[in-house]
């Protein structure tokens, strides 16, 4: 075979080797542009918190972080409960017992607690917006920075609460016993606290803007100017 036979036969077999690498290539690029990398990076799985049922929950009455959105916790005593950072939005927590269970930085909005025993519980930095509390017993719970804006609280026991530099922005407390609660530096604008009992109450630096305090009990309260209203009695 002369050589220009041989190169003619080596360009015929290096022809298809070509032309497949430059399919390849077009396939991979075509490929990356129709499944980009936010693509591809939805097809990840993210982290979520971690589930647990409720017979676990009453095992164990620890759920730090946990995903409880929604669960029915109603009826159950679950005193000393462990619920820190846990997701409890919409959760069903009616005549539930809670004492000095540990709730601070939890989210509870829109949750049902009505006629709950919260007493001594801690909801330091909790998220109790639109959260129901009517009835409830919060007897020396911890409060402080806890948002419970546009949140109800008709009738429920507040007595010696410590809510400091909380927000109650819109919430209803129409009624509420807040005997001696500490609401300093308390955000109160356009709160309802027709006939609340607020004896004793301190509310130096509050921002009552707004705020209903008809028919409110007073006596003996201090004022965000740091007066009271039937007087300068200090607390």
């Amino acid at each position: 075979m002369n050589l220009r036979n041989i190169i003619i036969a080596a360009l015929l077999i290096g022809t298809p080797l070509i032309i497949t690498r430059i399919l390849l290539a077009e396939d991979i690029k075509s490929t990356t542009t129709k499944q980009p990398l936010t693509q591809i990076a939805k097809a990840i799985p993210g982290l979520k918190a971690p589930k647990a049922d409720v017979n676990q929950i009453l095992k164990t009455k620890r759920c730090k972080g946990c995903d409880l959105r929604e669960i029915d916790l109603s009826d159950l005593d679950l005193s000393g409960a462990d619920f820190r950072n846990a997701d409890l939005s919409g959760a069903k927590l009616a005549n539930t017992k809670l004492k000095d269970a540990k709730l601070s930085g939890a989210r509870l909005q829109d949750a049902d607690l009505t006629n709950t025993d919260l007493d001594g519980a801690d909801f330091i930095g909790t998220d109790l917006k639109g959260a129901d509390l009517s009835g409830a017993i919060l007897l020396n719970t911890s409060l402080i920075e806890a948002d419970l804006s546009t949140a109800t609280a008709k009738g429920a026991e507040f007595r010696d609460a410590d809510m400091t530099g909380a927000k109650l922005k819109d919430a209803n407390f129409s009624g509420a016993f807040l005997f001696g609660v500490h609401l300093k530096d308390a955000d109160l604008t356009n709160a309802n606290l027709t006939n609340a009992f607020m004896r004793y109450a301190n509310m130096r630096e509050a921002n009552l803007e707004g705020a209903n305090l008809k028919g409110a009990d007073l006596s003996f309260a201090i004022m965000p100017d740091g007066t009271s209203p039937y007087g300068t009695t200090d607390y």
